[in-house]
């Protein structure tokens, strides 16, 4: 489907035409719903958000400006949504889990611009939290994606003494990942979807 016929969808739409939403959502829903799983890893709530963000597109289609584009549109939709489910969950346990392990993504997720910025700075501000030592450990484990082993040679210590240094470095970027939930939060949906 080509712009022109899109925008033709969008008019026809925002005068209340349901062919065209259903054309729409055929058009939109499977990648949508892609983007959605791959940040909240649950089919159920993944397709309830996608049901959600065209429920809300029919309900708002009088206000639809066919200028813009309908996929930022439903996408920057479906964003927020995925940010309102996480806050909503945010003080169940097995969230914080989640969230721990999306964390622990933006070690080694490659963005351009402004979302780089904000996900070095996070890393640091949370690396920061460690002590000297205990930095140094954790940067060659997580970042680097070296073995105890390797780490307990290079630093001259022992595989136990790195694995001491790990358990204690996860619990304080644990403690850091519940205390910037929120900024964590919009980084992670913002890399997902844009």
């Amino acid at each position: 489907m080509d712009a022109i016929a899109e925008n033709k969808l969008m008019i026809s739409l925002s005068q209340g035409d349901e062919h065209s939403f259903f054309a729409l959502y055929e058009r939109y829903s499977h990648a949508l719903f892609s983007n959605v799983f791959r940040m909240v890893k649950d089919r159920q709530v993944s397709e309830e958000i996608v049901q959600d963000v065209f429920l809300k597109v029919w309900q708002k289609r009088s206000t639809i400006d066919p200028t813009r584009s309908f996929k930022s549109w439903i996408f920057t939709i479906a964003k927020n949504d995925v940010i309102s489910w996480y806050r909503k969950l945010a003080k169940e346990t097995a969230l914080q889990e989640n969230l721990y392990q999306h964390f622990e993504q933006l070690y080694v997720m490659d963005k351009e611009g402004d979302i780089q910025e904000q996900q070095s700075a996070l890393l640091e501000r949370a690396l920061n939290t460690l002590s000297e030592r205990r930095k140094e450990i954790f940067v060659l484990c997580k970042i680097e994606q070296k073995s105890y082993e390797e780490v307990a040679r290079k630093l001259n210590i022992s595989v136990s003494t790195v694995s001491n240094a790990m358990v204690k470095s996860n619990q304080h970027i644990r403690q850091f990942v519940q205390d910037h939930y929120d900024e964590i939060l919009v980084i992670l949906v913002t890399f997902y979807f844009f």
